[in-house]
């Protein structure tokens, strides 16, 4: 097969590369669900809530860590290959595969001093400056999982996963049995991502040669990384604001109730991501009218099988909180239910973000999650410190909600073609009264 027929990705290839990254994601899953019903099973709500405040802090970072550049770097190694212009591919993945390395362990001294900034646990200091480590590898590890998706190899990033998630799933499960403490566990987390970096060199996906730095190529993703980057940041601020307004401004216990339930939406993210970066290189083969027409039919069918499930989770959240996490956080399933109907938007705001970077609109992506944080902050330090939990879950459905309505709106009228305004006013009002109603 020819490099620009593996490019556009036909829809056979596209389906294999779903299947893979959906693989990629359910292993991901059972890690995201395995270690927190064991650690909330086996250890106190106060060690949950700091464990809680540990990882909100991580995913913060290892979201930042890779200033967002992903797609971008897919586009442009995609681009050079489409060109046939493989020395020039190289050059740009050694580039970016040095300097987010290098972004990386500056990453990693940002987090180690976020620990002491939002908790007064020296057991939350020292477990943040030891996780904090697994920041360096992460860099790396982004720019090989954008090479993988230009070749079409996203059954090397299934795999890569596998292993990663299955040593994150026995080891910290080890040690949380025998009684190791928090410090120890987030080292295993980090020895793990280690092995997933070194995995990535052995497999010789570009990476083993690192000889070249392209000034020129350096400089286009510095003029690149600040929109992306802000995408990133703005994005992981409007994850992990909640918890950290839980943190400041309710109890452990609370911090311990939402982090229950937000392992739930762990699933949707990580599938959401997985198959958005699939169809990215078709969507940036696509013309306007025809990138319109796509996008809809995709996000109508996402926002009508989320509604559907979001309606339905109330009937099942109590059961399966306390057959995964015991008795104790049957009280999270208010939290769950509005978390479930945070999924709707958030489909619609991973899709047509995929959209916004194919037209080279990121700046209006960048626009609404500074909307949504805004309104996380507001909400947040309005109803968390009276409500806890349920209050963290509404902020976030309605920071969502508001990103949502933006990003819809602006593809609306600068895309032709691109037609759901019946399909998500249908979707966000059924949400909004089933919101009024887990609050009575």
């Amino acid at each position: 097969m020819s490099t620009e027929s593996k490019i556009q990705n036909p829809k056979s290839k596209i389906i294999q590369n779903v299947l893979w990254m959906a693989w990629s994601g359910a292993v991901s899953i059972a890690n995201s669900v395995a270690v927190w019903v064991f650690m909330a099973r086996w250890r106190e709500p106060e060690e949950m809530g700091r464990f809680t405040v540990v990882m909100s802090l991580y995913m913060l970072f290892f979201t930042i860590c890779s200033l967002g550049l992903s797609p971008f770097i897919v586009n442009e190694i995609s681009r050079r290959l489409g060109e046939n212009n493989k020395t020039e591919a190289e050059k740009f993945i050694s580039t970016s595969t040095i300097s987010l390395f290098v972004w990386g362990i500056i990453c990693a001294v940002l987090m180690t001093i976020s620990g002491f900034i939002f908790s007064t646990s020296n057991e939350v200091w020292i477990s943040t400056l030891v996780l904090s480590l697994a920041m360096i590898p992460t860099g790396a590890i982004t720019c090989a999982e954008a090479v993988s998706i230009s070749f079409g190899k996203a059954r090397l990033i299934a795999i890569v996963n596998t292993l990663e998630n299955l040593l994150r799933t026995i080891i910290p499960i080890a040690l949380i049995f025998y009684g190791f403490s928090l410090p120890v566990i987030c080292a295993s987390f980090v020895f793990v991502r280690f092995v997933s970096i070194t995995v990535y060199f052995l497999a010789n996906l570009k990476l083993s040669n690192l000889k070249v730095f392209d000034r020129e190529i350096f400089r286009k993703l510095l003029k690149a990384a600040p929109t992306f980057a802000g995408i990133t940041i703005l994005a992981s601020l409007n994850w992990q604001i909640v918890t950290m307004l839980l943190g400041r401004f309710s109890t452990e216990v609370e911090s311990a109730k939402y982090g229950v339930a937000s392992r739930f939406f762990i699933p949707v993210m990580i599938l959401m991501a997985g198959y958005a970066g699939v169809i990215q290189p078709l969507l940036a083969n696509k013309e306007n009218d025809k990138l319109g027409a796509f996008l809809s039919k995709v996000i109508k069918n996402l926002l009508l099988l989320a509604t559907l499930a979001s309606l339905l989770a109330p009937f099942f959240s109590e059961f399966v909180l306390r057959i995964l996490f015991g008795e104790n956080y049957v009280a999270s399933a208010s939290s769950l239910n509005i978390l479930a109907l945070t999924v709707v938007p958030f489909c619609a705001v991973m899709i047509i973000g995929r959209g916004l970077v194919a037209t080279n609109s990121q700046h209006v992506d960048l626009i609404a999650n500074a909307v949504g944080v805004l309104v996380c902050a507001l909400v947040g330090m309005i109803l968390i410190p009276k409500y806890g939990a349920v209050g963290a879950a509404t902020t976030q459905f309605l920071s969502l909600l508001s990103m949502a309505l933006v990003e819809i709106g602006y593809f609306s009228h600068k895309t032709l073609n691109f037609k759901v305004w019946h399909t998500a006013t249908f979707s966000f009002t059924c949400l909004l009264i089933v919101c009024g109603f887990i609050w009575k």
